[in-house]
């Protein structure tokens, strides 16, 4: 791999934890809270969302940390020894979870009772924002096997190969 997009890749993924950490201790408590103030019906509902927002970012931040190992093992040459699956596991398990995060949100604004200070647009756009979500989650999740499985017959062809050299 090229040093440098070794190093571009390697700050983009310390920048985009640096970021979401930002964002899971300031931003999003202070935006709920915000709302909660502007519009007291959504008090009881800050509190769960807040949290499967913060859950969320874990998510994402797992994802990138597992991305990173492997950056690193990939820079050093034994992405295809063992040891790389489990990384590639951690990825899809990440996904998978965050999309379960975003189905149960779906769900919680199909059927339960959201209040709106507005016609119901805002609860609307939050509906299909988290149904697409899960959309995308489902499809990330199915590249996530792809990968997987192409990493380990990769991986299985590396290991026989060095036993024949």
């Amino acid at each position: 791999m090229n040093r440098i997009v070794f190093v571009l890749l390697t700050v983009l993924i310390a920048l985009g934890m640096s970021i979401s950490l930002f964002a899971q201790v300031r931003i999003l408590p202070g935006i709920a809270a915000a709302e909660a103030e502007l519009f007291p019906p959504y008090e009881p509902y800050r509190v769960p969302l807040l949290t499967a927002g913060i859950a969320f970012i874990a998510c994402a931040q797992v994802a990138l940390a597992a991305v990173w190992m492997l950056l690193f093992r990939a820079q050093s040459g034994t992405f295809f020894r063992p040891g790389s699956q489990r990384w590639v596991i951690t990825i899809g398990a990440a996904i998978g979870a965050g999309t379960l995060l975003t189905v149960g949100v779906f769900g919680f604004f199909t059927f339960g009772q959201f209040p709106s200070p507005t016609d119901g647009m805002d609860t609307l756009g939050l509906w299909l924002a988290s149904g697409l979500g899960s959309l995308v989650g489902a499809a990330l999740l199915g590249v996530m096997l792809v990968v997987h499985r192409l990493v380990d017959r990769a991986t299985s062809a590396q290991t026989e190969l060095d036993g024949v050299l």
